[in-house]
């Protein structure tokens, strides 16, 4: 079981974001940030792999290739780390206020379970209202 954050938007919206590190960004990296409307972190990404592959393209000794390849790796392992953390931050800029934790198997699962849970607690206010 994994531990998710769910996040809830205004209009009822929610989100789910994996705790932990991230396996998509960490292979796909600025396709994972455009796919997640991590539009900053994206065109960054870009740029930066970019001019990286011009230096190492005007590098004859092939020494700089290797040493800005250890760098991509680092970048890579740097979105594993934190693309959670990223997609937390701008689903917080977009609206969204966190809703809870919960553990379960995947996304659809932790969004499935926190609106039952949200049912359970409006069931449970109701009972306990129309007793009183």
């Amino acid at each position: 079981m994994k531990q998710f954050e769910i996040y809830q938007h205004p209009d009822g919206r929610l989100e789910a974001v994996k705790q932990g590190w991230n396996w998509p960004a960490f292979f796909f990296g600025a396709l994972w940030a455009l796919y997640c409307r991590l539009w900053k972190i994206a065109v960054l990404t870009f740029v930066g792999v970019f001019i990286v592959s011009m230096a190492g393209a005007l590098d004859e000794s092939g020494l700089l290739d290797v040493m800005l390849n250890i760098v991509c790796l680092g970048l890579y392992v740097a979105f594993g780390l934190n693309g959670n953390r990223w997609k937390q931050r701008h689903l917080m800029a977009s609206g969204f206020h966190s809703a809870g934790t919960l553990e379960a198997k995947s996304i659809k699962q932790a969004i499935a379970g926190h609106v039952e849970r949200q049912q359970t607690q409006g069931a449970d206010m109701a009972s306990h209202t129309f007793q009183a």
